[in-house]
This record gives C-alpha cells, sequence and structure tokens, in this order.
C-alpha cells in the first residue's frame, strides 16, 4: 500500500489543484478541507428516503472492494409511479420501447439496471470504472447492490467478486442509460486487459438514452438522466455531489481511507440506478396508457415508439388524437407528417393525400414533393404534378440537392406533358 499512497498523493497533487473553483470553499483550506467541505455541505435534506443497511466506515483498507447494500420498498413511490407497477408490464411493451420485437418474451421483472461511476469520461485504458452499481427486484424490495474498488492494482480481483454477484442472479436483460456509448466500452476494455471477458454481453442489453430521447424530447431541454429524474420522479439534485468533483473525491479516499469523502457518491450512484428503474418504468406506462401522459410532446413521443416498431393502428390513434385535440401547432404539424406517412405504409393514398395538401398549404417542401410523385406515378395528372412541383421550386428554404430533385422532375414532367401534346 506503500507505493500506492504515494502515486495517489502525486496525482491528487497534480489533478485536484486545478479546477476547484468554488464561491463557498475558503482559498485559505488546503485541499482536504476542500473536499470534505464539497462533499458534506448541505446533504442532508433530501426528499427521497434512502434505507442503507449499515456499513462499517473504516479508515485503513482490509479488502480490494466493499459492497454497499441500498433497499427501496415497492411501495416506494417517484413522481406518479410506484415501483410496485414493475408487477403489471407486459413484455411486449417493453419490446416497444426498445424498438426490439425479439424482447417480446423478456421477464420486465428480471431487469438488471447497471451504472458506473468512474476516473474520467475519455473511456481510454486510463479510465477506471472504480464504482460499479447493479439494482433488480428480489423479495418484493428493489435492490442496489453497490461495489468499491479499494485498490486500482487489484482491480482483477474486484472484477471476480462482481462475476460472483452475476451469476448468483436470474437475469432476463441489462438496462443502461448510455451504455452503449460509454459504460459497456469501458467495462469490456478494463475485463480484456484482466484477460477476463465482461459477463453481461450474453444479456440483451437495453440503452434507455435513446427510447427517452424520443418520448421527452418534445417535452424537455434535456434528457439527462439527473435532470428527467428531478422534473419526472422528484428525485432532488440540488444537494447532489458536483460530477465533476468524483474522480477528485475517489482519489482522496483512497489516499487516506476515508468513507466520508465518497458517501456521497455512493449515494449518487443509487439515486442513479433506482432513477434509471422508475423512468423506464414511466415509460412503460405510457406506452400501455397514454393518458397517464401529462404532455402533448409526451404522447407524440409515444406514438413515434409505436410507429418504428410497426404497431401502426395505436400510432395512428395517438396521431389522430393529436391532430384534433393538440394545442401546440408543432406537435399538430408533426402529427400530420408522420399521418401522412402512415397512410402511404398502408397503401391509403387518398387519405394521405388529403394530408399532404393540408401541409403543402403550410408551405411543406416533403409534402409538396409527396403531392407531386403521387399525381404523376399514382393518377397520372401531370399538370397537377407541374403545379407541385414549381410550388417546390418557389420554397425559399430549400438545399441545393432539394432544389435540384425539383428542377429534374420539372424537366421530365415539361417533357411528358410536350409528348402528350404532340401526340392529341
Amino acid at each position: 500500500m506503500g507505493d500506492l499512497k504515494k502515486k495517489l498523493d502525486f496525482i491528487n497533487k497534480n489533478i485536484v489543484k486545478k479546477n476547484l473553483n468554488s464561491d463557498d470553499v475558503s482559498d485559505t483550506l488546503s485541499t482536504k478541507q476542500k473536499l470534505e467541505e464539497l462533499v458534506n455541505k448541505n446533504l442532508k435534506n433530501r426528499t427521497l428516503e434512502i434505507r442503507e443497511r449499515p456499513v462499517q466506515k473504516r479508515k485503513i483498507f482490509d479488502k480490494d472492494y466493499d459492497i454497499h447494500d441500498f433497499v427501496y420498498p415497492l411501495e416506494s413511490v417517484f413522481g406518479k409511479v410506484t415501483l410496485s407497477e414493475w408487477d403489471g408490464i407486459k413484455s411486449e411493451t417493453i419490446a416497444t420501447v426498445f424498438n426490439n420485437p425479439q424482447l417480446k418474451n423478456i421477464d420486465p421483472r428480471k431487469l438488471l439496471f447497471f451504472d458506473t461511476e468512474t476516473t474520467g469520461l475519455s473511456g481510454g485504458t486510463g479510465t477506471i470504472p472504480f464504482m460499479l452499481g447493479f439494482g433488480y427486484i428480489e423479495d418484493r424490495l428493489f435492490k442496489v447492490k453497490i461495489f468499491i474498488l479499494n485498490d486500482p492494482a487489484r482491480e482483477g480481483f474486484f472484477l471476480e467478486e462482481v462475476d460472483t454477484f452475476l451469476s448468483n442472479l436470474d437475469i432476463s436483460g441489462v438496462v443502461t442509460y448510455n451504455g452503449k456509448s460509454f459504460d459497456y466500452p469501458l467495462m469490456e476494455t478494463r475485463y480484456i486487459l484482466n484477460r477476463k471477458k465482461f459477463p453481461l454481453l450474453v444479456y440483451d442489453h437495453l440503452d434507455y438514452l435513446f427510447p427517452a430521447r424520443i418520448i421527452w424530447r418534445n417535452t424537455y431541454e434535456s434528457r439527462k438522466l439527473g435532470y428527467l429524474g428531478d422534473v419526472l420522479l422528484n428525485i432532488s439534485r440540488e444537494d447532489d455531489v458536483d460530477g465533476s468533483l468524483i474522480p477528485r473525491l475517489y482519489f482522496e479516499y483512497l489516499r487516506t481511507g476515508n468513507f466520508s469523502m465518497i458517501e456521497k457518491v455512493v449515494e449518487h450512484n443509487a439515486l442513479d440506478i433506482v432513477g434509471l428503474s422508475a423512468l423506464l418504468l414511466l415509460g412503460c406506462i405510457y406506452v400501455e396508457d397514454y393518458s397517464r401522459t401529462t404532455d402533448e410532446g409526451e404522447v407524440f413521443g409515444v406514438a413515434q415508439l409505436n410507429e418504428r416498431i410497426g404497431i401502426l393502428s395505436k400510432a395512428e390513434q395517438h396521431y389522430q388524437f393529436l391532430r384534433k385535440s393538440c394545442e401546440r401547432k408543432d406537435i399538430i404539424s408533426q402529427s400530420v407528417k408522420r399521418l401522412a406517412n402512415i397512410k402511404k405504409k398502408e397503401k391509403l393514398f387518398k387519405e394521405a393525400e388529403e394530408l399532404w395538401n393540408i401541409l403543402s398549404d403550410y408551405g411543406d417542401e416533403k409534402a409538396i414533393k409527396e403531392m407531386s410523385i403521387y399525381l404523376e406515378h399514382g393518377k397520372k395528372d401531370f399538370s397537377g404534378a407541374l403545379e407541385f412541383v414549381r410550388r417546390g421550386l418557389e420554397h425559399s428554404g430549400l438545399s441545393g440537392k432539394q432544389r435540384e430533385d425539383f428542377e429534374k422532375r420539372l424537366y421530365r414532367l415539361n417533357k411528358k406533358i410536350e409528348k402528350i401534346s404532340y401526340e392529341n
């Protein structure tokens, strides 16, 4: 441990001193005091009650890792969802949310929720996932188990303990938030460096970042997990530890063995995991019953989820509802466009034509193009198609490629009309 502490002292001198600028931290304090004050400041008034099993705070390391357990009864309420509602979620709903028909037999109650805390965001070989958090339902409880690496030089033994834990779980799939871009590639790298295989690769990986963007992109300015947890689940982040400080807090924890340095980081990770479960549950509830939504943008997002997996009848129902009842013009316009696409897929061209005409009157370039194509090839109305092409060329927002496409259509239609006139 002596060599490790010397290395960590060197790292802290060069990392911690850089950007610890805070209006609430005095320049006269030592690095250790600054970190302790940042960690402990105003973190007592959480709106979410967390029941943590007692954990011994140690001054020196006696293991390669620590394990911390959090327990949430399924009666726990997050915003307008209760964790017990996982009991009623259908497998088909999970398939719809993640646009994967192969998930129609997945067990929603056996999903594993996974998140990491790391020493950086670059994701390279120098980035260490020092905290691994797992959430799952067991014995009418939502449990969160968090593993903390106490010695980077002993990462292999740390991963062995994680592997043993995972081997005893009954898992139907793994849910992350941006795991495809960050957590999974990073974990694969760490396992390869330790001559192991990342055990979660054998399960379906469900990255909820992408469906969440679809559901809430027309409602909220951000789709970050912490932000959505705050506005949708009442998981307050006002007193949360600053994410940019987490690596420094970890290095200080390694140097001192003082668990208080990362205690709030552990809570932060637990909140992310239970919040991810509640947020996915909310999205599933919206898909099964869109009347539970509170915003027109959410209804539009749910309609898109149904459309992209091919449940067109449900998507059409949502779009028609928005077309007739929505107050937001942007949502009405997008709903009419999506409806027109559905009618085209179903080869209901007469109904699609009606919708394209509505959109064309508002100068929608794509609808104008669709009308010109339909009139030319579907109705053989070349004069009508030519009129829509001319309207398209008057559109001020055309890109060079779009203008070129309309000009080609204009030339072709003029030739067809000339030929008909000559033959007559």
